[in-house]
């Protein structure tokens, strides 16, 4: 099977709406929390993003574009991966809320679980924070990746993951690029991971 890193903000709809404005951490959410794989137990509903500036004002893709990059999915986009037993995510019910202060309803955060070790570090190009770094917190750690490849028996009975060495990114199966693109869903992109 093969493996795709998304490309938010990608195949959008016209035009898109951004939201650039959250109350996220005001109600004491780091956003650091929804990369870590971990079910979270006191979600407050209240949680809410906005598109603050009339520009960015728009349609919603399914992968709703907002500025902290988390997957934020639409109703329809979660019926369908339920519907095909895509696995792996906490949906944290948000509201969305348009320039014009208008509520849109469905939209959750899917708070990825299956936070795994399946980066080859061998073959995929990357590079680390030294080890004199002014934040001790990530000296030694990944800074960056040029070219993710993935070991390929990691990866078996998932169809999403986050890296559990670089939690920044997520990735996907055909199986879920493909519910993807055969229903339409719009936000993102697709770009094929090497497997090893």
């Amino acid at each position: 099977m093969k493996w795709y890193q998304p490309i938010e903000c990608d195949n959008t709809v016209k035009n898109p709406l951004v939201c650039d404005f959250s109350n996220l951490e005001q109600l004491g959410y780091n956003r650091s929390v929804l990369k870590q794989g971990v079910f979270i137990n006191d979600w407050k509903e209240s949680v809410y993003f906005k598109a603050k500036k009339k520009r960015n004002e728009g349609e919603p893709d399914d992968a709703l574009q907002n500025y902290l990059m988390l997957p934020i999915y639409s109703s329809s986009l979660i019926i369908a991966l339920d519907k095909n037993e895509i696995k792996g995510m906490q949906y944290l019910p948000i509201k969305v809320i348009n320039f014009n202060g208008d509520c849109l309803k469905g939209f959750c955060i899917a708070n990825i679980l299956n936070f795994i070790e399946a980066f080859d570090e061998e073959k995929s190009d990357f590079n680390r924070f030294s080890e004199d770094f002014p934040n001790p917190n990530v000296r030694g750690k990944i800074a960056g990746v040029k070219k993710f490849v993935l070991k390929r028996k990691n990866l078996e009975g998932y169809d999403i993951i986050r890296l559990k060495e670089y939690k920044q990114r997520f990735f996907v199966s055909q199986k879920f690029k493909d519910i993807f693109e055969e229903n339409g869903f719009t936000g993102y992109s697709f770009i094929e991971v090497e497997l090893e």
